[in-house]
Order: structure tokens, then C-alpha cells, then sequence
């Protein structure tokens, strides 16, 4: 069966510290996996109060954008980890500027010992619209270009489909237990008692799961296609629209009601609102009234605290 996927919120704010959260960092836990979605100011601390030990497990560490609420936390984070005796290499994903962004952390801290320990990944999202960055035995990653009026992008976890032998529709065709049922999983046709069998006759498909995080951005007709049956899609959510739409299009940022609306015409399972503008904080229980009524059937919509865990 597939293994859980775990979401932690540990910063669900944006811009500045004043509602009371923390700044933009969100942790997804696969196996042996850590996937790092921006770094903001007391990432690190979330990561330990989490019981999360990223020099512990294999690390993609990956950036939407520079604006300093969003990779504040960083070089601190590479202070420590050019404390540690662990050579795991570590990989961070960003747009265009990643390498020199870096290399002046690295040389301003005096931790340039870390150049060899760091891959990193710059993708120039004026030239690629969409492109895979990470690939492993049961999942994908993919950078997507965004609009926040910097270079920006935003990733997909995408997991692989997995394969489940089905034990009832292996009895009623008689397939005994052992290496002939590998070959089914694998793929392959096999005889028995004068019949063909096929694997899809005896094979189940899972689907793999999708869970997509955007960092800061506009909604665009370029994006929204990304969007479609993701199970969990974390999103830019900073003004609202009846209030601030002139903002939203001068900042680069997307509206409450439109991600909400959104959501739901392309069947997400699961919308969750981040980085509302600190200007909110009094009306949050407003703002859950309103997104209340874009709830769908198939379309769960939450505002995670700080600290939220999610398993998928």
C-alpha cells in the first residue's frame, strides 16, 4: 500500500510576523523524504518542534521566490547544517538568482565548506514554463512557472501510480501463490490451466497522489491548469477580493474568493489557504464564513494554523 504522505504547517503567514504566524514554511514527509516548500523566518524551529530531522533524511529544499519572507530562515538553517558531521548532500530548487543567492550565504557566513555539499537546481522561469526538477523511484517533482512579478515558480508533488495485486480476483481465476504473480505485477501475461491472463485482470491501479504548493502568485489561465484533481493544493490566499482586488493585481497575489472558486471548477480535493494579508486577523472567523460557501462535494477548503499537520 502506499505509505502516508504528512503536511506540516509550520508557517502559514506572509510579508510580516503582525497576525501572529509564523513566515511561509511548509514540510511534506514521504518515506525517507524531506520536501522543503520555502524557508521563512523559525523554519528550523518548526522542523524540530515538528520531530522533523531533515540531516536525517534526504533533503529537496524548495524555493518559490526571494522575497524575505519566504527564504529568511535559510541561512541560519545552512549554519547548522555546515555544523553537521552528516555528508548527505543536500539540494535546493529556485528561480533564476538561486546560485548567487546561495554563494552569498555561503560566503557572507563564512560556511563556503557547504559549495560541495549543496546541488542545486536554477530554473529560469522566463524561458520554461514547466519542467521536471526531481525524480525518484515513487515520485516526481515539477516546477511551474508563476506570476508575482519577480521570477517565481511553484511545484508539484507528484506521486507515481502503484500497483496492488488483488488476492480475491486471483483466487476465482486459480493463480496460485508465488513468482507467477510477480510477473503479473510486473507486467507480463502468463498461461495457467489453459488460459491467458492478463495483469490488468488482477492488478489494481492506484492512483498516485498530487499535491501542489504555489508560493506567491496571480491566478493566470497558465496556472490553473496545473490545479486539476490535485489532493491537496496550498495557495496563495492574501486579500480579498471584495476588498483589496487592486492589490492583489498590483502585488501579484491571489484573492480569496477567486482560488476558492477556482478550487472547486477543477475538482481539488483539498484547497488550503496561506499567506492571508496580517490585516485579516480580525476578521478570520468572517473570512471562514465566506469560503464556506464555495465549499463543493468533492472540494474541501481550510485556513491551516501554524503548527497543522495534514495526512494524506
Amino acid at each position: 500500500m502506499p505509505p502516508p504522505i504528512k503536511v506540516y504547517f509550520h508557517g502559514t503567514g506572509g510579508s510580516t510576523p503582525f497576525n501572529f504566524r509564523n513566515m511561509p514554511c511548509i514540510s511534506l514527509k514521504y518515506e525517507q523524504y524531506l520536501i522543503q516548500f520555502d524557508f521563512g523566518e523559525y523554519c528550523q524551529y518548526g522542523l524540530l518542534r515538528g520531530g522533523i530531522h531533515p540531516f536525517r533524511s534526504i533533503t529537496y529544499i524548495l524555493l518559490t521566490h526571494f522575497h524575505a519572507d519566504h527564504v529568511g530562515g535559510l541561512p541560519g538553517f545552512l549554519h547548522t547544517y555546515s555544523l553537521i558531521s552528516n555528508q548527505r548532500r543536500l539540494t535546493i530548487v529556485g528561480p533564476a538568482g538561486l546560485r548567487g543567492f546561495i554563494n552569498g550565504i555561503l560566503g557572507l557566513f563564512g560556511i563556503e565548506n557547504l559549495v560541495h555539499r549543496i546541488n542545486l537546481i536554477e530554473i529560469d522561469s522566463e524561458r520554461i514554463e514547466y519542467t521536471r526538477v526531481v525524480e525518484e523511484k515513487n515520485f516526481e517533482i515539477y516546477a511551474f512557472r508563476t506570476e508575482h512579478g519577480v521570477p517565481s515558480i511553484g511545484y508539484i508533488f507528484a506521486e507515481k501510480n502503484w500497483k496492488k495485486f488483488n488476492e480475491e480476483k486471483a483466487k476465482k481465476l486459480g493463480i496460485p501463490p508465488g513468482p507467477i504473480r510477480g510477473r503479473l505485477i510486473n507486467g507480463q501475461e502468463i498461461k495457467i490451466h489453459g488460459k491467458t491472463i492478463k495483469p490488468e485482470q488482477v492488478v489494481d491501479i492506484i492512483k498516485g497522489r498530487k499535491i501542489i504548493y504555489t508560493g506567491d502568485t496571480k491566478i493566470t489561465p497558465s496556472i490553473i491548469k496545473y490545479y486539476e484533481g490535485a489532493d491537496l493544493l496550498i495557495h496563495d490566499a492574501t486579500y480579498l477580493k471584495a476588498k483589496h482586488q487592486k492589490y492583489a493585481d498590483e502585488r501579484g497575489h491571489s484573492t480569496i474568493e477567486d482560488i476558492c472558486e477556482i478550487a472547486k471548477k477543477m475538482s481539488v480535493k483539498t484547497l488550503a489557504l496561506v499567506h492571508l494579508s496580517p490585516r485579516y486577523q480580525k476578521e478570520l472567523e468572517e473570512i471562514k464564513d465566506l469560503i464556506n460557501e464555495f465549499m463543493g462535494n468533492k472540494t474541501k477548503i481550510i485556513i491551516p494554523d501554524d503548527g497543522d499537520i495534514i495526512v494524506l
